[in-house]
């Protein structure tokens, strides 16, 4: 039996950025859940105590929740996807 549910979710997201310096694997992204707007990062998660720490005392961590880390390297790609999904969010297009 198929899982219908999750194959719709599936369908939904769409990748809108990747590390620009991927080998192919592992590689941190932008994903866009187009049925909600929702902005999704994968990228690797940090872990250490004092970062956490710090983090939590900016902006309390709650329960569900983590923390990711999407490198430097990435800012200009990402700054262009979210421009680009703003624009198509607006129904404009960026000269």
């Amino acid at each position: 039996m198929r899982n219908t549910r999750r194959e719709a979710v599936m369908a939904a997201l769409r990748l809108v950025a990747i590390d620009p310096d991927t080998d192919g694997g592992h590689c941190p992204a932008l994903i866009v859940d187009d049925a909600t707007g929702d902005l999704l990062f994968q990228g690797p998660q940090v872990t250490s105590a004092g970062e956490l720490a710090e983090v939590d005392g900016l902006s309390p961590i709650g329960p569900n929740e983590i923390v990711g880390r999407i490198p430097a390297r990435m800012r200009d790609v990402l700054l262009k996807a979210l421009m680009e999904e703003a624009d198509a969010d607006a129904g404009t297009q960026r000269l």
